[in-house]
């Protein structure tokens, strides 16, 4: 890949993880409209809402073993840069684990990631749900 391409997949990574992650942290009025109160989530909870606002693009990331939601993920799970390929690749080679039906839910394919993570000790993280 070239490094003006591999610069620009970063900061789209970048960016889409920011959308995110603000939706996070503004709370909502109820009417669709952002009160501008910043509100205090835990890592869990960023990881689960994210996971829940991305489920489908998510999984499809998981299945190709790459793409950017994937890449936020692993932002947000704590794995550094130079073990995100092995984390992709077990996304990938667990898929049929961490969806093991059309029907799971979002809040269930984190519970088989976070079984599968402590499975395998070498890919690092700093935070992950209990």
């Amino acid at each position: 890949m070239k490094p003006r391409h591999w610069l620009f997949l970063c900061m789209l990574t970048v960016g889409l993880f920011g959308y995110t992650l603000s939706a996070c942290i503004t709370a909502s009025t109820g009417d669709g409209r952002s009160s501008g109160a910043v509100v205090a989530m835990s890592q869990e909870e960023k990881i689960t809402f994210f996971v829940a606002t991305n489920f489908d693009r998510l999984k499809e990331d998981m299945a190709r073993g790459r793409g950017d939601r994937l890449t936020a993920l692993a932002l947000l799970l704590g794995i550094p840069p130079e073990q995100q390929a092995e984390f992709f690749t077990l996304a990938q080679e667990k898929f049929s684990v961490l969806f093991p039906s059309e029907q799971v839910a979002s809040t269930e394919m984190v519970a088989a990631l976070t079984h599968e993570l402590s499975s395998h000790p070498q890919i690092h993280r700093i935070v992950m749900p209990n």
